[in-house]
């Protein structure tokens, strides 16, 4: 028996990205796909020119549903909302900065051909942006669990889907261009106040672990029951991490180079500055322990 399409819902949660969003948003309009779609835009109180961007550009576009909140919430938040005000048994998170291909969509859906399937990504481990879910499931997870506010959200959901029963389906090829540069810390001071807000994410390994001890235990690399493996910790921030390029450097995983490995000095300070972090994503998870009341460092 064929597969029929479902009609699909897109939600967009931005902040502070019009010029990007446009792009998106164009490409979304031109994708081919054999049933209808909606794309849901949330602002997430951007304060710049999204509002009058969305209304000036996109207001008589029927596909396109707007919602713009006062004050930001968190990018949880924002998908929430965006979930409750779909139309369609599909719902696609799509990221503000993702530039779709025309065949993006029809490629996404197809992998609920299998019944058992609940969730589908051409992201990466555990979805984020480009995943697909059926909403009924969403219901009845709850949706994305806002005490996360950002990082390991995505994992979460997905995880939550799973615990149902359901399949979690990732496709081979991403099939958007993301249309990202993250910009490297300029000084010290700013440098220092980027690898604390990127420690500080960790916390919420450990809210991770507490809801979905078995998935995520192995999804972490955990332990004894408590302990994060230092080796995985390591190979984060030297770029050895599955999808990076593997190529030794002191790196952010958002693609921010610090240190490049050109000779045997700097593979010393690689490793050193591995061990530092290490020790400190630790103390992060402690505190994030402390937090959630549950163990792991």
């Amino acid at each position: 028996m064929a597969f029929s399409f479902p009609k699909v819902s897109i939600v967009i949660a931005t902040y502070k990205n019009a010029r990007i969003l446009r792009n998106v948003l164009q490409a979304m309009l031109k994708i081919d796909y054999p049933a209808g779609f909606e794309i849901i835009v949330v602002d997430d109180g951007s304060g710049d020119n999204t509002v009058e961007m969305m209304q000036k550009e996109f207001g008589k576009e029927k596909k396109i549903k707007f919602k713009a909140f006062e004050k930001n919430q968190g990018v949880c938040k924002a998908r929430n909302t965006g979930i409750a005000m779909a139309s369609h048994p599909i719902i696609v998170n799509m990221d503000h900065d993702c530039v779709p291909e025309k065949k993006w969509l029809k490629e996404l859906i197809k992998g609920f051909e299998d019944k058992e399937v609940g969730v589908v990504s051409s992201f990466g481990d555990y979805g984020g942006t480009s995943t697909a879910f059926r909403k009924e499931l969403l219901e009845k997870v709850g949706g994305y669990d806002e005490n996360y506010r950002y990082y390991r959200e995505d994992t979460d959901l997905t995880f939550s889907v799973m615990d149902l029963g359901y399949k979690y389906k990732r496709l081979p090829e991403p099939m958007y261009f993301h249309d990202h540069t993250e910009l490297k810390p300029k000084g010290f001071a700013a440098f220092v106040k980027y690898v604390l807000k990127r420690l500080d994410y960790h916390k919420n390994d450990v809210l991770l672990f507490k809801k979905h001890p078995k998935l995520a235990g192995k999804f972490l690399n955990v332990k004894l029951g408590f302990l994060v493996s230092p080796l995985s910790d390591f190979k984060v921030v030297a770029n050895l991490w599955e999808g990076s390029s593997k190529k030794m450097e002191l790196s952010s995983p958002r693609g921010i180079i610090f240190i490049n490995n050109k000779t045997p000095l700097h593979t010393i300070l690689i490793i050193l500055s591995g061990i530092v972090y290490v020790i400190a994503v630790k103390l992060f998870r402690l505190l994030g322990s402390i937090k959630f009341g549950k163990l792991l460092i």
